[in-house]
């Protein structure tokens, strides 16, 4: 990781690195250039749950709220972020070409989606809430693939499943079948979307091909 003695700082993260964890404050406000970072939860068995994935463009931090954050944010592997205070939070901005109208339209999606994914973990199978996450983190965080096709996220099916709320090994067997389906690809690290039109059916529960739900 590099830092610089400017109070707008430039880090860059070799390997998964925390930035803050649940409970902590400070005047920190973060934008991601580069890579994703895991934004995570202590559940009530003490073990540590992931609820979002922030991609490239995202703002967060302790700064935006000034108060103590109930959550953990942990920077992927080849991430590049800008860190900087509420004072300078306008040069920021300038750099980026945002606005604050930008920044509050991207808390309330943010929100919204939150909301939705909440909608579908007590009301949709599994199949149903992991194509909607899909395509909802295709839509939000998908960057230009790398392996040839129209979109990836950097995530492993470990962290996916995590955040769609089903086992890694059910998980596992439905992302099987979609990419025997030609819907996504996958690698170790990275998801890819191959037909969005296809996914979107998936997310819709028009057509999905049902493996028994943890």
């Amino acid at each position: 990781m590099q830092r610089t003695s400017d109070p707008i700082k430039t880090l860059r993260f070799l390997k998964e690195t925390v930035l803050f964890r649940q409970g902590d404050s400070g005047p920190q406000i973060y934008f991601i250039h580069a890579g994703y970072v895991l934004i995570q939860k202590v559940d009530y068995c003490g073990n540590l749950a992931i609820i979002d994935l922030y991609g490239p463009g995202s703002w967060f931090g302790p700064g935006l709220t000034g108060k103590n954050l109930d959550i953990q944010a942990t920077a992927k592997s080849g991430s590049e972020l800008e860190v900087t205070s509420i004072q300078h939070l306008n040069v920021v901005m300038e750099r980026q070409s945002q606005t604050h109208d930008g920044l509050l339209q991207q808390l309330a999606t943010r929100e919204s989606q939150l909301q939705q994914r909440l909608f579908l973990h007590i009301t949709a199978p599994l199949p149903v809430r992991l194509a909607n996450l899909l395509a909802q983190l295709f839509n939000y965080r998908g960057q230009p693939c790398g392996h040839g096709h129209q979109l990836d996220i950097k995530l492993t099916q470990s962290e996916l499943a995590a955040m769609a709320g089903g086992s890694r090994q059910t998980v596992s067997q439905q992302l099987k079948q979609w990419k025997s389906d030609g819907v996504i690809d996958y690698t170790r690290q990275y998801i890819c979307l191959l037909d969005q039109t296809a996914l979107k059916g998936l997310a819709e529960n028009q057509i999905y091909a049902p493996v028994s739900a943890s």
